[in-house]
């Protein structure tokens, strides 16, 4: 009989991890990539943000010292950015006290602030407070803000003009179109997922753009050129008007030169009454916000499934909320006609719409006062970089030679500038200036 011996078993032992690559820190190649355009092309303008992106990438590294390298292009970055900011400063202190190149820096500042506060301001501003209520409350993707402030102008132009109804009755109207095209769109969209929402409103806002301007539809809305003559009771109204405080200005408009900003006449009575209307819209969205009605609608944009299931009609939730951006939204156009006396089809464009979502991301979301900051911050921007630019191309001896920049490009780089900042401020603060970051989730459903 026969024994077998068995070998024992080895025992297992501990398993062996695999050796991870170490990379290099994506934000210490950001940093140095700012850093180098602060030097260069920036003149200094991206270097405070090569210094905060470098400080975070070394940060990153000694986190993780054996997975993340790049501590020396980091603290190259660091350095280079605090080079840049010296820069920048000298070059604005100077540019003050004895102008660089022939630009007035005093002057560019004046115009950025007369932007800030002014009319144009105002319109986005309330635009932005619509889209606030869409986008930052509800969740709902409205790429049609300029179709709501198109109705909003041309009800008042045309119930006073084409249809000759009295001033106020035309307000009314102007009011109840955003309404009625809230109602059109919500109906078809609100129950399909939020991209069905963003197509139909970018669509539903070109069509209401081409048939204002079309040919066929001149003897109603004006055509190409639109509609002048109704708002004659408004600027009647300018309480301003008999003011002795006013010196006359450029093309003989009389202006209050208040030193560092000047307004003409018309445009202070347009800023009294629109940052009024600017104050109600944000009251309104600050005590609807912390009623139930706006707890409900947080809730739909963090999961509308658990709102449903807890026998909330979230399709009526919607439509409300979106007939209540809509007509801020048409209070923007309102105003926008009121404040220029004519409304043209050209004027609401899908850009009018980029632009206070661009406005609404700067304040931040699903705050009461982030849209009408980020207005303002914006304009500020758009202005004084185009008086900036302007001055810097223009006279026999420009700051930026003609091979680089003329002075019909000027006008354009100022939105490349823009673009430019919303990329970095997406990179370092994405919720905005006064915005949470959990507030700018997108409800894809």
């Amino acid at each position: 009989m026969s024994t077998t011996t068995s070998e024992p078993t080895p025992a297992p032992g501990p398993a062996v991890a695999p050796q991870q690559v170490a990379r290099t820190s994506k934000g210490a190649i950001t940093a140095m990539v700012l850093a180098i355009a602060g030097l260069t092309l920036a003149v200094g303008i991206t270097s405070p943000f090569a210094y905060v992106k470098a400080r975070q990438a070394l940060r990153e590294i000694d986190a993780a010292p054996g997975r993340l390298t790049g501590r020396g292009m980091a603290q190259a970055a660091q350095i280079l950015g605090i080079i840049g900011t010296l820069y920048l400063l000298a070059w604005v202190v100077i540019g003050f006290t004895a102008g660089i190149g022939g630009v007035e820096l005093s002057g560019v500042l004046r115009t950025a602030l007369n932007q800030a506060f002014g009319p144009n301001a105002i319109v986005y501003a309330l635009a932005a407070i619509g889209l606030n209520v869409h986008f930052g409350y509800t969740g709902l993707l409205n790429f049609g803000q300029a179709g709501f402030m198109a109705v909003g102008a041309y009800g008042l132009a045309v119930s006073v003009v084409t249809w000759d109804l009295p001033f106020w009755l035309g307000i009314v109207v102007a009011l109840g179109a955003p309404v009625v095209l809230a109602l059109m769109l919500g109906i078809p969209t609100l129950r399909l997922r939020a991209d069905y929402l963003a197509i139909a409103t970018i669509a539903t806002a070109e069509i209401l753009r081409l048939v204002f301007g079309a040919v066929e539809t001149k003897s109603v809305f004006g055509g190409s050129n639109g509609l002048t003559g109704y708002a004659g009771t408004f600027q009647d109204a300018n309480i301003f008007r008999n003011w002795d405080i006013f010196t006359s200005g450029a093309l003989g408009f009389e202006r209050l030169d208040l030193g560092i900003v000047d307004f003409s006449k018309r445009d202070l009575w347009s800023m009294l009454v629109g940052w009024t209307l600017v104050a109600i819209c944000c009251l309104i969205v600050w005590a609807m916000m912390r009623s139930p009605w706006g707890r409900v609608l947080r809730s739909i944009r963090e999961d509308e499934d658990a709102v449903r299931s807890l026998g909330k009609n979230v399709f009526a939730y919607k439509m409300q909320a979106l007939i209540l951006g809509g007509l801020f939204g048409g209070l923007a156009g309102l105003f926008l006609a009121l404040k220029q006396a004519s409304v043209v089809p050209s004027d609401y464009s899908t850009n009018m719409t980029f632009l206070a979502f661009t406005a609404l991301l700067i304040g931040g979301a699903a705050r009461v006062g982030g849209p009408v900051i980020g207005a303002m911050i914006l304009w500020f921007l758009i202005s004084g970089l185009g008086a900036f630019f302007g001055q810097a191309t223009s006279g026999s001896d420009p700051l930026v030679p003609s091979w680089l920049m003329d002075n019909t490009q000027s006008s354009l780089v100022r939105f490349i500038a823009v673009g430019l900042g919303l990329m970095l401020l997406m990179i370092f603060r994405p919720q905005g200036i006064f915005g949470d970051r959990r507030e700018i989730a997108i409800d894809g459903r």
